[in-house]
């Protein structure tokens, strides 16, 4: 798990990448005289509590309840580790900023009040001293900065989604993937009040990925592999140890399958009807819209065990052992010269493959992508921003942005951590003019952090209606306030 370990943390870079958007943002402000505001939205996953805990400097797996007692112990490790990442975002709050962290599925604790309180706490803690550093370095004597509450302000959560005020519409993602969707993102719980729902990739993540450690769970491809892949997989790190990728493979699946059953909250009107009007009271969007935009959520994984256990290879798993226990009851009671029959029985397990095909991941991220272009109908939205696939993606069409974060975690193509899958950092930088609204000009896209400076990948002034965007060859011009980056950590 060499991923994990400090060397090999973004928090550095992402440091180095909010100071120098704050840079930008002074600096627009001093040249046109007008004040340039960014408001910084964390598109959820920016924490990971399905990971294995670290106690004395090893990972510990565990599946605790994810409840505010377990979470906040949790989360204060997080913060208490990462001071390099807390205090950059306390700068971006010093300088008049607004933070926006949106849950993911791996920290959908953040909807937890208590979680909430304590990171709050923590990034006003640190513009509080930011502030103070400031005006030591000036040569200013101490005088009153902003209160406290102004300051807690600036430090807003979403649960589900956020709008801002000229029709972007940011959101993680994961409700349009069944094994990551939540029945209600406003309220996740099940059956025990205050304990969220496990999903079905929260479980296989606990249970499952984090317990082989030469899968790199931010790294698709090191754990969706073939029958074949898994098996090159066994040979390679486990034929000659004392560890079983079998053993693990067999209690995780088992246990996440029997654990999506026994915790199966079905559908209550009741609260569903309260969890949209939770999400339009937080984000201050219409009741109408909030209910479009839940119509589009893929239904939960537990209420498709099916497909879970065919994701997990359970079906397989319980058909061979079938076709082998046919097998051999046929040759050892039937006459001999009826055993060749006995090949039927894998042969359906061939059939049996090639007519229920397991969906591969790229459909999945495929379904969530083809989801934005919905939610901005559903909101009238001008750009659709989602997290959640690790894929960054921008495009201009017709107008409208839509565009993926992508993310900023160890992911790498090669154990010993050398080749990242990403040389170059993505965030979704959208800029507007001053306006009122839907009136404002939206500008930018997709750009990357690599090498102290930002690069642009798919940005676009767009141009009045019925005309074609021209792509911009060089970084977007810095139009006036405010100014709205999202990225995934």
């Amino acid at each position: 798990m060499r991923y994990r370990q400090a060397p090999y943390s973004p928090a550095s870079e992402l440091a180095a990448m909010l100071d120098a958007l704050r840079g930008e943002m002074a600096q627009g402000t001093a040249r046109d005289g007008t004040r340039h505001e960014l408001t910084l939205v964390l598109n959820g996953d920016v924490f990971d509590f399905d990971a294995p805990r670290v106690i004395d400097h090893k990972s510990v797996f565990h599946d605790l309840p994810r409840s505010a007692e377990h979470a906040l112990p949790a989360m204060q490790a997080m913060l208490t580790d990462h001071p390099v990442f807390v205090e950059a975002l306390g700068r971006v709050v010093a300088d008049g900023h607004t933070v926006v962290f949106i849950s993911g599925n791996h920290d959908v604790q953040l909807t937890l009040p208590e979680v909430r309180t304590l990171v709050r706490a923590a990034v006003v803690d640190a513009a509080l001293a930011a502030l103070g550093a400031g005006r030591a370095d000036n040569g200013e004597a101490p005088r009153p900065g902003p209160a406290r509450e102004a300051l807690e302000g600036r430090v807003v959560f979403r649960a589900w989604f956020h709008k801002t005020p000229d029709g972007i519409v940011i959101e993680h993602g994961n409700q349009y993937d069944a094994y990551c969707s939540y029945r209600y993102p406003m309220i996740p719980f099940g059956r025990n009040p205050g304990e969220i729902q496990p999903t079905m990739g929260s479980l296989a993540c606990r249970l499952l990925a984090s317990r082989m450690g030469y899968f790199n769970p931010h790294v698709d491809s090191s754990f969706m592999l073939s029958a074949f892949g898994y098996l090159a997989h066994w040979a390679r790190y486990y034929m000659f140890s004392r560890r079983s990728l079998v053993v693990a493979w067999a209690l995780g699946a088992l246990r996440t399958l029997v654990e999506l059953v026994r915790r199966r909250e079905p559908e209550r009107r009741a609260r569903r009807r309260a969890c949209l009007a939770a999400a339009a009271q937080e984000t201050g969007t219409s009741l109408r819209a909030v209910a479009r935009h839940a119509r589009l959520f893929a239904r939960p994984a537990e209420d498709r065990l099916g497909l879970v256990a065919r994701e997990l290879w359970l079906d397989r798993a319980l058909f061979g052992l079938l076709a082998l226990a046919v097998t051999l009851v046929w040759v050892l009671l039937v006459p001999g010269w009826l055993a060749p029959a006995a090949l039927m029985a894998p042969a359906a397990l061939v059939v049996y493959e090639r007519l229920v095909p397991k969906l591969p991941l790229d459909a999945t991220w495929k379904r969530v992508s083809r989801a934005a272009r919905q939610v901005a109908r559903a909101h009238r939205a001008r750009a659709v921003v989602f997290g959640h696939t690790h894929t960054p993606e921008g495009t201009w069409e017709g107008g409208l942005f839509f565009g993926n974060t992508g993310s900023w975690s160890a992911a790498f193509e090669d154990v010993a951590c050398t080749r990242p899958v990403f040389a170059a950092r993505p965030l979704v930088w959208l800029r507007s003019e001053a306006g009122a609204g839907s009136a404002a000009r939206l500008s930018g896209g997709l750009v990357t952090w690599k090498g102290g400076r930002f690069e642009p990948r798919a940005t676009s002034v767009p141009p009045p209606a019925g005309q074609r965007a021209e792509p911009q060859g060089a970084p977007c011009p810095s139009l006036r306030s405010p100014a709205t980056a999202a990225l995934r950590t």
